[in-house]
């Protein structure tokens, strides 16, 4: 079902909730029978969501951060259903720089198709604050999209340009979160 006018989405700020949005808008634009493609930027490959929306039909780009414990990850995963990430899963290493450029041509191509009715850059905006992408570059995807993509920008540090680009813009902040009390990331909920 193609669309007349597709805008673009800023979801940012510090607080939680902005992947899970983009999410939910991707599970409600593939049930009105719209093309989607999800394409994440350095989180690993091991959110929750993925696995249920490429059961929907959405094209999924992931493990865009490259971490050399990453198999004993997944086995750890699998065992007990959580993760237990180490000092290198937030280290930002050459071959990361690698898997989030091929990351970023696959999300241009489809913004860019005319075959996707939405495209989300979850953590864009992460990829942006460590120099992985550029800002120009989101702009450039931004104004060469086709017009009937819907386009959703994720991740904390959204630039100025970016949100003035934008049609919608929403801030996520946080109020307090258990992370500030010792507690970690629990899978299911946080990711």
């Amino acid at each position: 079902m193609p669309r007349k006018q597709g805008l673009v989405h800023v979801l940012t700020g510090d607080g939680n909730g902005k992947t899970t949005s983009a999410v939910g808008l991707a599970v409600r634009a593939s049930g009105h029978g719209l093309k989607v493609a999800f394409v994440q930027f350095l989180k690993g490959g091991l959110s929750s969501e993925l696995s249920p929306m490429r059961k929907l039909g959405i094209t999924v780009v992931s493990g865009t951060k490259f971490c050399p414990a990453s198999e004993k990850h997944a086995s750890y995963l699998e065992k007990h259903g959580s993760v237990v990430f180490c000092k290198d899963c937030f280290v930002i290493n050459e071959k990361d720089g690698e898997l989030t450029a091929q990351a970023f041509e696959k999300a241009r191509q489809f913004a860019v198709s005319g075959e996707y009715g939405l495209v989300i850059l979850d953590e864009i905006f992460w990829a942006i604050l460590e120099k992985l992408v550029s800002e120009d570059q989101v702009l450039s995807l931004i104004s060469s999209k086709h017009p009937s993509c819907e386009l959703v920008l994720t991740g904390r540090g959204a630039s100025k340009k970016i949100e003035d680009v934008a049609d919608y813009v929403a801030y996520v902040g946080k109020l307090k979160h258990p992370f500030d009390r010792g507690v970690l990331s629990r899978s299911g909920v946080d990711y």
